[in-house]
């Protein structure tokens, strides 16, 4: 029976590392697949939270990146391609080669390290998700499986995207418990950080992109048409 399931997984040469480690408020989402694209070597991402300029100009030093393509036609979408250095782990074709998709793949800067990827795969059955786990596991990544859904259930509601992080997952609820979006508030950034544990500043960049996370994923509708 085909499966969906929403995984985790990252690598110290994984795609994009370099920039992901280097631009903290960066969102990344793929557009199209490699496997779509004529020259098979380019993949699309859109680029959120980070003046698009300052992306390019990491990318260009990132790695796991061969070249950057802009896409003038695309700006407003903030769009660009890129092609991976041979040497970066990629995981989709692992994917392919065990006859699954790649539904959805989004990328948010943070804590985690390495920083690696959110994606919703369907597969033919279980046992190919064990293929694919297997070869991340020879190959260093570190990978978790995020949720199963093991009737294969496709409504749209389960293909929307999942993308809050352990750590922002975390702070949002720090926060909601602790009163810090109630009106007037009653706990301050600095008491929800002591909370969990961390600095002010790394406590608000984990809400910041948790609630971007969810709005992007509840209520703005910018899913490419397929």
């Amino acid at each position: 029976m085909a499966i969906l399931t929403d995984v985790w997984f990252g690598h110290e040469a994984g795609a994009l590392a370099g920039t992901l480690d280097e631009l903290a408020d960066l969102d990344v989402r793929v557009i199209r697949e490699a496997s779509t694209d004529p020259d098979g070597d380019v993949y699309f991402f859109r680029f959120d939270g980070v003046d698009l300029a300052d992306v390019r100009d990491v990318l260009e030093s990132d790695p796991t990146v061969r070249s950057v393509r802009s896409m003038p036609e695309f700006a407003a979408q903030r769009l660009l391609g890129v092609e991976f250095a041979s040497s970066t782990r990629l995981l989709a074709p692992a994917v392919t080669d065990a006859g699954g998709y790649v539904l959805d793949a989004r990328a948010t800067s943070g804590d985690r390290r390495p920083p690696g990827w959110f994606e919703r795969w369907l597969l033919p059955d279980h046992e190919s998700l064990r293929t694919i786990w297997q070869h991340a596991r020879r190959e260093g990544y570190d990978f978790e499986i995020v949720e199963l859904d093991r009737q294969g259930r496709m409504g749209e509601a389960e293909l929307g995207p999942r993308t809050l992080t352990d750590q922002q997952r975390a702070a949002l609820v720090a926060a909601y418990e602790s009163g810090y979006f109630a009106e007037p508030r009653e706990a301050s950034l600095e008491e929800v950080a002591d909370r969990l544990g961390i600095s002010p500043s790394a406590a608000a960049g984990r809400l910041r992109r948790g609630m971007k996370s969810l709005v992007g994923a509840t209520i703005v509708v910018d899913r490419p048409e397929r």
